[in-house]
């Protein structure tokens, strides 16, 4: 009988030891490892593993990479590139929940959790608000804008328009700079006293305006810039 590949019984092993021993049991490029395997059945995926993890330094920033850039691998094809963003909208979903679960508004953790997970490693900014409740309930999380943002009234205008049809009383705005530094802009300034401002005249709380960087982010609310 044909002797089968080497990489069958380290695939069974390295199985094995993870469930027997949990994430801590593996290293990160064998985790991936595990991904992988899911897509690619019948090649040895260690070599992708380590070139991913050696490109984008973690397995967050690989479920996160374009799909463009993740096609330019030797042996990812659509199958990996599904499997991968499967996996990466599962693990937003459960910070999601993680915030719906908790329940209120100031558990920040979890708040600051979501949000990097949905945005830090984003090459375009994205404007997103979520709305809760009187109670401090999250009604909805959304993702509104994709682009510079600015002062412009459309900001809100639709903010508060979702606000009013969902019944919110308090509102917490976030976005993304892609370079890294979370440091506010003018731009930013402006658009959150708009915001406020607005939001107050409607009897609606602005709770914070979180910017989200390369692991670093900037709370309004933390550095006393809102009433």
């Amino acid at each position: 009988m044909a002797e089968k590949p080497h990489h069958l019984g380290h695939r069974e092993r390295l199985k094995l030891r993870f469930l027997e021993g949990g994430a801590q049991a593996v290293a990160d490029y064998e985790l991936l490892e595990l991904l992988l395997m899911q897509s690619i059945p019948r090649k040895d995926v260690k070599p992708l593993a380590k070139e991913l993890l050696n490109k984008y330094k973690s397995i967050a920033k690989v479920l996160s990479a374009p799909k463009a850039e993740l096609k330019s691998f030797s042996g990812v094809g659509d199958s990996v590139i599904t499997h991968l963003k499967v996996i990466e909208a599962v693990a937003i979903n459960s910070k999601r929940e993680a915030i719906i679960n908790k329940e209120k508004l100031n558990d920040k953790l979890a708040i600051l959790d979501f949000l990097y997970s949905k945005m830090a490693d984003l090459k375009h900014e994205e404007f997103h608000v979520l709305y809760f409740d009187s109670k401090n309930n999250l009604l909805k999380d959304d993702s509104l804008f994709r682009g510079t943002v600015n002062t412009s009234a459309v900001y809100p205008r639709e903010v508060m328009k979702e606000a009013l049809s969902l019944g919110a009383t308090a509102i917490l705005i976030a976005h993304n700079h892609p370079s890294g530094d979370p440091s506010p802009s003018v731009q930013d300034d402006n658009l959150t006293t708009d915001i406020q401002m607005i939001a107050h005249a409607m009897g609606i709380s602005l709770h914070d305006h979180i910017i989200v960087g390369d692991g670093l982010h900037y709370s309004y609310r933390d550095q006393g810039k809102l009433i």
